[in-house]
C-alpha cells in the first residue's frame, strides 16, 4: 500500500505538471495559428503536445524530485531536456511550421523563460514558504514544550 501510494502521489505531481506545459503549448500555437489566420487546432496536433508534455513531465519528476535538493548538474539536464522534448517535437511534429525567424526567437524565449518561471516556482518560491512553514512549526513545538512543563 505504501508503494501505491508513492507511485500515486508521484503521478498526481507529475500531472499537474504536464498539464501546465499542456496548456502553454496550446496556447502558443493557437496564437500562431491566429496570426496565420487559422481559428483551429488540428486533433494529431494536440496529442502531440500532450505526448511531450507528458514525456517532459515524467522526465522532470525524475531529475528533479520533491524530496531531494536540486544540483547545477540536474538543473542543467532538465533545461536540456526540455529544450530537446519542446524543439525537437516542434521540427518533427511541425507544430510552428512557416514561422519566420522572429517568431521563433519568440518561442525560444517564451520555453526558456517558462522553464525559468518553473524553476524559480519549485526553487525559491516554494522553498521560502517551507522555510517559514518550519519556523512556524518549531515555534509551536516550543509552545507545546512549555506548556507541558506548566501541566506538570
Amino acid at each position: 500500500m505504501k508503494r501505491f501510494l508513492g507511485l500515486y502521489r508521484w503521478a498526481m505531481q507529475m500531472k499537474l505538471r504536464m498539464g501546465i506545459y499542456t496548456l502553454a503549448l496550446l496556447l502558443c500555437k493557437m496564437v500562431w495559428n491566429a496570426i496565420q489566420g487559422v481559428n483551429y487546432v488540428l486533433s494529431l496536433e494536440i496529442v502531440g503536445m500532450w505526448v511531450a508534455c507528458l514525456l517532459f513531465a515524467v522526465v522532470e519528476t525524475i531529475l528533479l524530485p520533491r524530496e531531494k535538493e536540486p544540483t547545477p548538474v540536474r538543473t542543467v539536464a532538465w533545461v536540456l531536456v526540455g529544450n530537446v522534448i519542446f524543439w525537437g517535437g516542434s521540427l518533427w511534429l511541425g507544430w510552428f511550421a512557416g514561422v519566420p525567424l522572429w517568431g521563433g526567437a519568440v518561442l525560444v524565449l517564451l520555453l526558456e523563460a517558462g522553464l525559468a518561471a518553473m524553476w524559480f516556482g519549485d526553487h525559491v518560491a516554494m522553498r521560502a514558504d517551507s522555510a517559514v512553514l518550519n519556523r512556524q512549526l518549531r515555534a509551536f513545538q516550543r509552545r507545546q514544550e512549555h506548556a507541558g512543563d506548566d501541566v506538570r
